[in-house]
C-alpha cells in the first residue's frame, strides 16, 4: 500500500469512526485481517497521527464491544500502545466516559494499562474519577461537559488493578481525591478507599516476605566464641552483637 493510498484510507476510516457508522467500519476495516494490520502499521508510521492507533480513535466514540474485541484479536498489541501524550486506549476510553463493559473488555485484555501513567502521571482511573476530565484540546462540547463519575466504570478498572488507586499524578493527586472533588457517590469513594487499603496491605506483605527471604542463612553449624570483649565467628554469616558463651 503506497503512502498516498494509506493516507486516504486512514482519512476515510477516521470519518467513519467519527460518524459512528460501525457497519461500514466492520466492512471497511475488519473484514480483512491483513488489510487491517496494514492500515494499523500505516497509522503507526504516520507523524500526523501523533502515536494514535485505530483503537485510540475507536474507543473515543463508545463503539460496540465486538468491534473492539475483533481489533484486539487481530492486533493484540493495540491495548498497550501509547500516543504522544503517553496515553493508552484505556486512558482514552476512561476519559471519554465509555461504557463500563467496554472499559472492562480493554482492561482485561491488558491489565498493565490500568497502572500506565501518561505524561501528567495520570492513569485511566484518574480520568474515570475526574468529572471535568478533558482529554484533547479539540474535544467536542459534549466531551467537555462535566459528567458524573460512573461507579461501574471504577469497579471495572479496580477489578483488574487495585494498585491503580494508590498512584499519584504529577499534582500528587490520587484517584480517591479526584473522586471526592468530583462529588462521586459515597459508595464509589468507599470502594476506592478499600482498594487503596488492600493494595497497601498487599504491598506491605510482599515487602515483609522479601525481607525474610533476604535474611542471611547459616550454611554450616554456628560456632561462636569470645575472648575478653572480642567476638569471633566461624562458619556464620551473621553474629549478634552480644557476648556469647562458647557453643560446642
Amino acid at each position: 500500500m503506497s503512502s498516498t493510498n494509506a493516507m486516504k484510507a486512514i482519512e476515510i476510516l477516521l470519518e467513519i469512526i467519527e460518524r459512528q457508522d460501525w457497519i461500514s467500519f466492520r466492512s471497511a476495516a475488519l473484514s480483512n485481517p491483513a488489510y487491517f494490520r496494514a492500515i494499523t502499521k500505516a497509522i503507526a508510521s504516520c507523524p500526523e497521527c501523533n502515536g494514535m492507533t485505530l483503537l485510540h480513535a475507536v474507543v473515543r466514540c463508545n463503539p460496540p464491544l465486538d468491534v473492539v474485541g475483533k481489533m484486539m484479536e487481530m492486533c493484540p498489541y493495540l491495548p498497550a500502545a501509547k500516543d504522544c501524550l503517553g496515553r493508552t486506549p484505556l486512558h482514552v476510553a476512561a476519559g471519554s466516559a465509555a461504557a463500563p463493559r467496554l472499559i472492562k473488555l480493554i482492561a482485561h485484555a491488558h491489565p498493565a494499562s490500568c497502572d500506565a501513567q501518561d505524561e501528567d502521571g495520570k492513569t485511566p482511573l484518574h480520568f474515570a474519577c475526574e468529572a471535568s476530565c478533558e482529554l484533547f484540546e479539540n474535544s467536542t462540547p459534549t466531551e467537555q461537559a462535566p459528567r458524573e463519575v460512573c461507579h461501574d466504570t471504577i469497579r471495572a478498572l479496580l477489578s483488574e488493578s487495585m494498585y491503580a488507586s494508590t498512584i499519584e499524578d504529577l499534582d500528587e493527586m490520587n484517584a480517591v481525591e479526584y473522586a471526592i472533588m468530583s462529588d462521586a457517590p459515597l459508595k464509589t469513594i468507599q470502594m476506592l478507599q478499600k482498594a487503596s487499603c488492600r493494595s497497601f496491605e498487599t504491598l506491605q506483605s510482599q515487602m515483609q516476605a522479601l525481607s525474610l527471604s533476604q535474611r542471611p542463612r547459616l550454611t554450616t553449624p554456628l560456632r561462636v566464641s569470645y575472648k575478653e570483649d572480642e567476638i569471633m565467628s566461624e562458619g556464620s554469616t551473621c553474629v549478634e552483637e552480644e557476648k556469647l558463651a562458647t557453643i560446642a
